[in-house]
């Protein structure tokens, strides 16, 4: 049986899934949901000089300490949320402030990754930013955020609409092979999302930010 990545139920995760729980999954979960909240760093005094909405956020990327055989992991999957193509214009996100370790809301969640033995985290970053339109597909770059890891690639997506904040990437991690997370969902504020790939996945956080304030640790 193959090792199971953790599992978000608010999500439709890889089509093998439910055949790969395991203990691990179960911790995990059981993490993401119950650790318990505590307040968003907010922005610092650079935000002041855009009037657009801020974001928090924050990922952790993670992979698996071995990948099975006997099935393409390497698949490039469909842009499941992303549509055809761009279908709107405005403005490009900016990152206004990437964030020290210090201001970081996971780390339980990278320690217990780290303590598993299961799965490797490979990149933790956090940053507030502005969001695109919905429907611009414009994203972010991981270097941009302060990821620069040599087998990680790709960008950042995250797009306002009137009642809905959705959250993307389209990353691949180069580790033997090449395999790639091409997802846009919404999201809700302090919802711990989860980016699944049997290979690796992404931990995703996003807080809404209130300008005039400075980041502090929690």
């Amino acid at each position: 049986m193959k090792r199971a990545p953790p599992t978000n139920p608010t999500a439709a995760g890889h089509p093998a899934r439910n055949a790969r729980l395991s203990l691990l999954a179960g911790v995990l979960y059981a993490v993401l949901a119950l650790a318990s909240p505590v307040a968003a760093p907010a922005a610092a005094s650079v935000a002041q000089q855009n009037s657009a909405p801020l974001y928090g956020v924050e990922i952790i990327v993670f992979r698996s300490s071995s990948v099975s055989g006997g099935e393409d992991w390497e698949a490039v999957p469909p842009g499941r949320g992303f549509g055809s193509s761009a279908t709107r214009g405005g403005p490009a996100p900016q990152v206004l402030h990437v964030l020290p370790a210090s201001d970081y809301r996971l780390g339980t969640i990278e320690a217990t990754l780290r303590a598993s033995g299961a799965w490797r985290p490979v990149a933790h970053a956090a940053w507030i930013q502005t969001a695109a339109n919905w429907g611009t597909h414009t994203g972010i770059a991981l270097a941009d955020v302060g990821i620069n890891v040599p087998e990680l690639g790709g960008m950042i997506y995250l797009e306002r609409a009137p009642i809905y904040l959705h959250l993307g990437f389209d990353v691949h991690l180069s580790a033997g092979g090449t395999y790639t997370i091409k997802e846009m969902r919404t999201v809700r504020y302090n919802d711990k999302q989860y980016f699944d790939h049997p290979a690796f996945g992404i931990i995703a956080l996003v807080t809404p930010i209130k300008r005039g304030e400075t980041p502090s640790a929690q």
